[in-house]
């Protein structure tokens, strides 16, 4: 203990982390963060070019009013007052284009069944269908719909079923199942026919909710999570790369940090890839069985990001972001099956800046994974290979973009790759949503919160669902697995917002 209070180190400060040591310290917990980067947030973070800013992983939010999930847990936390918020068209939050066709998402799970209805007139029945289907779903993600009542086995079915199962036993007509799959597959990076339909569900009723930007970016949000822990006491160290978690009796005692300096605490929240925390653990900690479960869990998809300064009309992506197809299929097959563009110069931050991302295959990338020494930044040197397929793929980018936006003129156009994800997340192969989020890897396949090692609590995209607001809720389950789940459900559902003066102004310059 420290000074009477109970010490919980943090490893990794991206959303999940940091929501985890805001909910211990409001619990009297003294909470120490440690982040292997220079920069807290994880996905959350930006980098700079010249004064400009570009998030690397954060593009925008869903259900964030007040009474929703995403919106109460940042008054829970007690940051909502320090988030601005800017909604996207309720009318049309997301463009998906496919060849010679167009749907607007518009808000409201009764507004867009509508829509669907309007363009789709002959599968209505299917629309109602689909729609109470979905609603029934939502119902049994107590967290997600802050019903403590909710047991947590009732989401068991709807993660045993796929998305093509549903779609197939709802619609006949393949487009009206290309637009409803395509609004999800590229924010959970799973295809239909092994995503599970709550994961589909909750993902697309989440940004169904209303979609919003956050004036500042995810950086805003990650500064107001730290200053917010800062506020209850805690604190953020960086440049702290963990190198192992210390146990005693089967009991986490602490971590070992890549410098060598030994930290004491009663609690470890591992907010990092399961796998990663694995090799963190003596060997001998968890079970043979366990180990070769999280060793053989298949990763997830992987996404070039595009970070681009242009000069044009922005304006048709003022209030919408864009999700664009090659074909009605909604695979990732091929070098550019879909792309996602968003325009953040366009509402208010940095002018010009656009940023986009494609999917791409982690496992392709990995024959470059070793490095040629470090650049300035301490970013690794790759080989001349690596280099070529990175440009190659983003001139397919660049060219499909300019076909779509031909007024724009592209001034700079930087990528990343699963690697360069890897570099600043280690996140295993550098996966966008980390874990593979099939049927055969959720419901009560889902690898645990809890272990065998005492004191020692898994939180983060693996344990739960994928993006920022799966993330973060990740460690409310987390946090729940100590103290209860229902009254901390409870207490989200209740909370308030509250104006927190939280002193910003010397967290993270650029």
């Amino acid at each position: 203990m420290s000074g009477g209070r109970r010490v919980a180190a943090v490893v990794g400060s991206g959303p999940a982390g940091l929501t985890a040591a805001i909910l211990l310290a409001q619990r009297g917990w003294q909470v120490t963060v440690f982040e292997q980067h220079y920069r807290a947030g994880g996905c959350l973070h930006r980098f700079f070019r010249k004064g400009v800013g570009f998030d690397t992983g954060f593009h925008y939010v869903g259900s964030a009013d007040a009474g929703q999930s995403f919106g109460q847990v940042l008054r829970h936390l007690g940051v909502a007052d320090q988030v601005q918020l800017r909604p996207l068209d309720p009318d049309g939050f997301d463009i998906l284009r496919f060849p010679d066709f167009e749907f607007r998402v518009p808000r409201g799970v009764d507004q867009w069944a509508a829509r669907l209805c309007e363009t789709f007139p002959n599968e209505a029945a299917g629309v109602a269908r689909y729609v109470a289907i979905h609603r029934e779903c939502i119902a049994a993600y107590g967290l997600y719909s802050l019903d403590a009542s909710v047991p947590p086995e009732a989401i068991l079915p709807w993660e045993e079923r796929s998305l093509d199962s549903v779609l197939e036993a709802c619609f006949d007509d393949p487009r009206i199942k290309a637009v409803i799959a395509g609004h999800g597959a590229p924010l959970y990076g799973v295809g239909p026919a092994e995503a599970p339909f709550g994961l589909h569900a909750v993902v697309t009723d989440h940004f169904l909710g209303g979609a919003s930007s956050i004036v500042g970016g995810g950086d805003r949000l990650a500064q107001v999570l730290v200053a917010r822990l800062v506020q209850l006491g805690g604190t953020v160290r960086l440049r702290c790369g963990v190198a192992s978690i210390r146990t005693e009796g089967g009991v986490a005692a602490g971590l070992v940090l890549e410098s060598g300096e030994s930290v004491a605490a009663e609690l470890v929240v591992a907010a990092i890839h399961p796998k990663a925390v694995l090799a963190m653990l003596p060997v001998g900690a968890v079970r043979p069985a366990y180990r070769e479960r999280v060793e053989s869990a298949r990763s997830g998809m992987g996404h070039i990001g595009v970070y681009l300064e242009v000069e044009g009309d922005l304006s048709p992506l003022r209030a919408a972001n864009l999700y664009r197809y090659a074909s009605w299929s909604v695979d990732t097959a091929g070098d550019l099956p879909f792309w996602f563009l968003t325009a953040p110069g366009a509402r208010g931050e940095d002018a010009g800046v656009v940023l986009g991302l494609f999917p791409t295959d982690c496992v392709s990338w990995a024959q470059w994974a070793g490095d040629l020494g470090k650049r300035p930044g301490g970013a690794p040197e790759r080989p001349a290979e690596y280099e070529a397929e990175k440009q190659r793929l983003l001139a397919l980018f660049v060219a499909s973009v300019q076909a779509e936006f031909p007024d724009w003129t592209i001034r700079r156009a930087e990528a990343s790759t699963p690697l360069t994800m890897a570099h600043y997340t280690r996140v295993p192969q550098g996966a966008t949503y980390g874990h593979h989020h099939a049927i055969d890897q959720m419901g009560r396949y889902r690898l645990p919160v809890l272990t065998r090692v005492r004191g020692l609590v898994q939180v983060g995209q693996a344990v739960a669902m994928p993006g920022i607001c799966g993330a973060m809720m990740s460690a409310y389950l987390g946090v729940g697995s100590i103290d209860g789940l229902g009254p901390l459900i409870e207490a989200v559902r209740s909370a308030c917002r509250e104006a927190l003066p939280l002193g910003l102004d010397t967290l993270h310059p650029a």
